[in-house]
């Protein structure tokens, strides 16, 4: 039997502290209901609860049938072991049975109720580890001169996308100059060397040469082409044309990218070792999560993991654990675990603080709600969803045990779908209304729907 619970102007008002004469709610039923053998407080048999009879619990450890870690009978421990209430016991049907509904729709609003929608959720043992934002290394580039030379022109500003071949600055180089002269210079010894060739193997055909000056003649034509394709290459490595004897180089993008540093400008003296331009794929980052050293055995490669930044906690990441390394930081007594990252929209910083969560165990279907949405009656968890406006119905969930997920989160299984309205802020109130003996108790009336 479905019994409703009529909550008034008055129990609201008792609710938020504001003392008015109350009536007696009619226990006279109660009296008649057979008894039924159930611990609502403990959620197990009356007859096996060791906590409300401590006399049993030597008989049960004697039997082999005890849970030390939580002090029940092993066979059912709730824990370990939970039973599902027998009908008419007090928190089974006796709580689904009820439904609060306020004596007005308007005084929803007075009270203050409010409700989020139940969502899709995955409920799954994890590491919380504090993090960093990093680039992603493998997709990272520093642009250096390949010979020495001046800036004379810059094409790229900081934050401009840049494609392989791009060009970056334009060098002025004697450096440049010289190989450029030694290319024709090579290129000139290549075809005297191939005249040569031709002549002594002339020669050689008459009988006037020896084969030795035709070998000589051919060591000379390949000593000449490796000279000029030596040049060339070097050429080429530094953004030069051989067309022209201009002295001048392009420096061009080596990878794809977003340009994040730009330390050259016009008249930066560029050597090998000088830094022109960072550029970076930002698409993908790295979160570089500094895991505890008792975690670490948890954490293998290819885990789910989930990455929340400072300062835009709407916002969740996900991305799995590609690298683990190989020792203990002596400072933190941590292990860095590095975790890839999709940031297609840029949003992320490199040397951002950021925290993660490392799924070491695999997801369960459940159902996402507030940790506030979840109220303890009668020794079970509930949510009150609400129906209609004013009109909310207790179902009996169970939460799955998680370690280190959000705080703000639970994740249940039970009577509660994805898209159900689940009450939040308010939800303490109701669960007054359903303890027998509550605040709000003799400000409400018990009865079967359509009584008045």
């Amino acid at each position: 039997m479905t019994h409703l619970i009529e909550l008034s102007l008055a129990a609201l008002l008792l609710v938020a502290g504001i003392a008015l004469p109350t009536a007696v709610a009619d226990d006279s039923h109660a009296a008649d209901a057979p008894a039924v053998d159930w611990c609502a407080e403990h959620a197990l048999p009356e007859s096996a609860c060791t906590v409300c009879n401590p006399e049993l619990e030597a008989r049960y450890r004697a039997a082999g049938d005890w849970c030390a870690g939580h002090g029940f009978p092993e066979s059912v421990c709730p824990k370990c072991n939970p039973q599902p209430a027998p009908r008419g016991a007090a928190g089974d049907a006796t709580i689904e049975s009820r439904v609060v509904q306020l004596a007005t729709t308007e005084l929803e609003d007075v009270a203050g109720i409010r409700t989020v929608v139940a969502r899709h959720g995955g409920g799954a043992d994890s590491i919380a580890c504090t993090a960093r934002i990093a680039f992603d290394a493998d997709r990272l580039a520093e642009v250096r001169a390949a010979v020495p030379g001046i800036v004379r022109k810059v094409t790229v500003a900081l934050g401009d996308r840049v494609a392989v071949g791009d060009p970056l600055f334009t060098l002025d180089s004697v450096r440049i100059s010289e190989l450029q002269a030694a290319i024709q210079s090579a290129r000139g010894r290549v075809r005297a060397a191939e005249a040569n060739l031709e002549r002594q193997r002339g020669l050689r055909a008459s009988a006037i040469a020896s084969a030795r000056q035709v070998e000589l003649a051919r060591s000379e034509l390949a000593t000449a082409r490796s000279a000029a394709h030596e040049a060339e290459s070097v050429l080429a490595m530094a953004g030069a044309s051989d067309m022209e004897s201009t002295g001048t180089a392009t420096v061009t993008a080596t990878v794809a990218g977003t340009v994040i540093r730009r330390p050259a400008i016009v008249g930066t003296l560029a050597t090998t070792g000088t830094l022109l331009a960072t550029i970076a794929d930002t698409t993908a980052m790295w979160a570089l999560c500094d895991v505890a050293e008792t975690d670490a055995p948890r954490v293998t490669v290819g885990q789910k993991a989930q990455v929340s930044v400072d300062g835009d906690g709407s916002r969740t990441l996900d991305g799995e654990v590609t690298w683990l390394a190989a020792e203990v930081d002596p400072r933190t007594r941590s292990v860095v675990a590095r975790i890839e990252l999709a940031d297609r929209d840029g949003r992320l910083r490199a040397n951002q603080f950021a925290r993660a969560f490392i799924e070491t165990s695999a997801p369960q279907h459940a159902v996402a709600v507030p940790r506030a949405a979840v109220q303890r009656i009668e020794g079970r968890e509930v949510v009150f969803v609400r129906t209609a406006k004013g009109v909310y119905e207790p179902r009996i969930v169970t939460r799955l045990p998680t370690t280190g997920v959000d705080a703000q989160v639970a994740f249940l299984t039970g009577d509660v779908n994805p898209g159900d309205a689940v009450v939040t802020t308010g939800a303490v109130l109701l669960r007054t209304e359903m303890l027998p003996g509550s605040i709000g108790a003799g400000c409400c009336e018990t009865s079967p729907p359509g009584a008045q």
